[in-house]
């Protein structure tokens, strides 16, 4: 009797469980959004903008309902096309930072690193966990000053996970080595200026005033984030099979028996001192000369040349090495256009002002404390809609500042409030780059939020308890 109607079925079951690609993921939440422009009341705040600061402002007292602008289904094709030339620096900075680290990779400079780092742990088990540990602090300090954002990271995830590899992990676990504590650090925002910086100045406190209670969430933030980390880690390397991604194929990170004998040349020396005098260049030109995406993507490009004069290539072999980086970086640098296609359809229907009066209406409405609480669940949803730091400040504050003076909140914790719903959620909202940094670690987004939604949940519980405690105590200006 023939299997052929048992083949068919299943196939049929792993087509129901196949988990929607990204790029059909972000095309059906820009249809959603263009349905609510059909349903949600548009609105509008008065913008104006500020004489010293040169930002644009929301007047909190000029919200009005104004004439429906429903997104159309051409309009939300076209919005798909704005986005995609609105997210046009990101796009470009992943595209070059993902090339230029190709070409670091195809001299073997990484895999030699890789290699060295690898047998060093064989003489010391815990190695392995003291250098995850390390470079978690090392990240999350580095970026609670602003200095170090997802933009910079996510081009060193495929690093990280043929390192996470070689030692015995998976993929996830390289996620939490550098993009987790990237976020973590960010939301904690020690002096970041982009975050906390900004929402201060409208909020009318002197600069990075609050600092003691921002690096005690840091500490506190940080050292939940290990702890959940190494226990997955530990996890897996006892039992492989206890991944969450252990079904997957993630042959492409996985170094060979000849690359783990690859050997350090003076080349290959070379090769890292210029990756380290690039990045050094970054991290001068971010904190020193207030550099952005551009200045980024322009030192990757000087790495990836450099790269190719040290090892004594041909220009046609740099540039073809370099093409076949470009294309890796495709899915995650079209990722970012999508997603702000999003926030283009919103924007075009009116309805983000109409979702904040409404929100502030609520809140308005609350006992102090549930505002504390209400102020950062807002501040959360919100940063799906403005994933920018600066954006989302310049957009809320104005109306959160006004409120708390009005239920007698100390105007520090409507911006820890602020602080934590912009910082914490970066790490599970599409519109940020969730779906970046999953397509380059090549984990599919479901896995990641069953392994990061619990993290996310115990941290949240924890920036309630922060907002209580900032209240209960009067939390101030210093």
């Amino acid at each position: 009797m023939s299997n052929n109607g048992g083949n068919v079925i299943a196939k049929d079951k792993k087509k129901a469980k196949e988990f929607p690609h990204l790029f059909v993921l972000l095309l059906a939440m820009i249809v959603v959004a263009g349905i609510l422009t059909y349903v949600v009341p548009a609105g509008q705040f008065e913008r104006s903008i500020n004489e010293t600061t040169g930002r644009e402002a929301i007047n909190p007292q000029s919200f009005q309902y104004v004439d429906k602008t429903p997104v159309g289904p051409f309009e939300l094709l076209k919005s798909v096309v704005e986005g995609l030339i609105q997210a046009a620096n990101i796009s470009v900075l992943i595209f070059v930072a993902y090339a230029a680290l190709h070409l670091v990779q195809k001299t073997g400079a990484m895999d030699a690193s890789i290699s060295w780092m690898v047998k060093k742990t064989k003489q010391n088990p815990n190695a392995s966990n003291v250098a995850i540990v390390i470079t978690m602090v090392v990240f999350a300090v580095w970026a609670s000053t602003g200095t170090l954002s997802f933009e910079e990271i996510i081009a060193f995830i495929p690093i990280f996970c043929t390192l996470s590899i070689a030692l015995g992990y998976d993929p996830l676990v390289a996620l939490g080595m550098s993009y987790i504590p990237v976020g973590i650090g960010f939301a904690s925002a020690t002096v970041n200026p982009f975050s906390i910086g900004v929402a201060q100045e409208i909020a009318e406190l002197p600069l990075f005033s609050g600092l003691k209670l921002r690096i005690t969430v840091l500490v506190v933030m940080i050292t939940l984030t290990i702890i959940y980390i190494l226990a997955y880690a530990k996890k897996i390397k006892k039992d492989p099979s206890k991944s969450l991604v252990a079904d997957l194929d993630f042959t492409a990170f996985k170094l060979d028996e000849n690359e783990m004998d690859t050997p350090f040349t003076k080349e290959r020396k070379a090769t890292l001192i210029v990756l380290f005098i690039g990045i050094a260049i970054m991290i001068v030109g971010l904190i020193k000369l207030h550099w952005y995406i551009n200045e980024i993507s322009a030192v990757f490009l000087g790495i990836a040349i450099f790269t190719g004069l040290v090892n004594k290539w041909r220009p046609n072999k740099v540039a073809n090495i370099f093409v076949e980086g470009l294309s890796g970086a495709a899915l995650p640098a079209l990722t970012v256009g999508l997603a702000r296609g999003i926030l283009v359809v919103i924007s075009k229907g009116n309805i983000l002002d109409t979702i904040i009066y409404g929100a502030a209406t609520v809140l308005n409405q609350m006992s102090l404390y549930a505002s504390g609480v209400g102020m950062l669940i807002f501040q959360t949803l919100l940063n799906f809609f403005i994933p920018s730091g600066s954006g989302q400040a310049a957009t809320a504050m104005p109306i959160m500042v006004p409120l708390a003076d009005l239920i007698g909140m100390n105007r520090q914790v409507a911006v820890l409030a602020f602080q934590f719903g912009d910082g914490f959620s970066n790490l599970i909202w599409p519109t940020s780059f969730v779906l970046i940094a999953c397509s380059m670690a090549k984990v599919p987004v479901n896995k990641y939020y069953k392994w990061f939604l619990p993290l996310f949940f115990i941290s949240f519980i924890i920036q309630v308890l922060f907002i209580i405690l900032a209240i209960k105590i009067g939390y101030g200006p210093f």
